[in-house]
């Protein structure tokens, strides 16, 4: 395991000879097994592939201030089932992770890409690192921003965790969205919640997360994402899934992370075979606030030594 500050990965365009140009292409949407998955296409066709996934009731949208500042990559930021412009699952199916294993790799598919390399931040990262351990062979390179794997469950708290997932089914699918008054409403519940983020990044989510209606705006996100899973992975399960990636793996953390500064985490990563820890400052979306182009580098800089 390498540990390193941010001084010794911060890179420049001009050093390794890149232009930090990536642009927008467009919308693109993939039919996943009669899920319709939106996503924003970027860079050049023929770079390096790369897939993104977004936190929880984040969007595609969570990588657009990242972006920009990176280079020689084509990427495809999806927004998961029940987020941002994709299709809500069907009462019968739920929003268990390891469904968008599968859904992943589809999207590599039907983009022609035989391997490719993860962004995940959040949730997303937690699918990444997933895909990586129940795919190794397909990925290449893996990014995981201030999470790695679920936090594990006791196995003998089982029976109690579907029956929560069972209520909370019930109930979220019963539930409407909070309404607000104005768009700029919308953007301040977002920006003042739980996981709080500058104001100027949660207008990026809104931007493509926020929906009007005769009730007023509100965030189109399946309320069923807050409910919880029916089956959680026991620490055995996680280490399985960890020990089994052979990309070489960058784990970004936030020194002021409410996830990643904790024993158990410290522990489960050092189940990976090459992986790198890196801590910047900031808090969770440290990678869509004023440290964006900060984190930009070292991704870059991990892409280009590692590759």
């Amino acid at each position: 395991m390498l540990h390193y500050g941010l001084s010794f990965f911060f890179v420049t365009g001009v050093e390794f000879g890149y232009t930090i140009l990536i642009e927008f292409i467009g919308e693109k949407t993939f039919n996943v097994r009669g899920l319709e998955l939106a996503a924003k296409e970027w860079g050049r066709p023929g770079s390096k592939p790369v897939i993104a996934l977004h936190g929880w009731l984040d969007n595609a949208a969570s990588f657009d201030l990242l972006l920009p500042y990176m280079s020689d990559i084509h990427l495809i930021a999806v927004d998961s089932a029940g987020h941002g412009h994709s299709a809500f699952r069907s009462r019968d199916a739920g929003y268990e992770l390891w469904h968008e294993i599968g859904e992943v790799v589809e999207i590599a598919d039907q983009m022609g890409w035989k391997d490719f390399a993860l962004f995940g931040h959040s949730r997303g990262a937690v699918i990444a690192g997933l895909v990586a351990g129940t795919f190794p062979q397909r990925i290449n390179h893996l990014v995981m921003i201030d999470a790695h794997m679920p936090m594990p469950i006791l196995a003998h708290n089982s029976a109690k965790q579907i029956a929560k997932s069972i209520r909370d089914d019930k109930r979220f699918a019963a539930t409407s969205p909070s309404y607000f008054n104005s768009f700029g409403d919308a953007v301040n519940a977002r920006a003042n919640g739980f996981l709080s983020l500058e104001r100027d990044a949660a207008e990026i989510l809104a931007l493509r997360g926020v929906r009007e209606c005769e009730r007023g705006f509100y965030w189109h996100n399946d309320q069923r994402l807050k409910s919880a899973a029916s089956v959680k992975f026991t620490r055995e399960h996680i280490i399985s899934f960890l020990t089994a990636i052979i990309a070489p793996a960058l784990l970004i953390y936030a020194q002021n992370s409410l996830f990643t500064q904790n024993s158990e985490h410290t522990q489960l990563s050092s189940m990976m075979r090459c992986h790198t820890i890196v801590t910047l400052p900031g808090t969770h979306h440290l990678h869509m606030e004023s440290q964006s182009s900060e984190v930009a580098s070292v991704i870059q800089k991990f892409l280009i030594s590692s590759s």
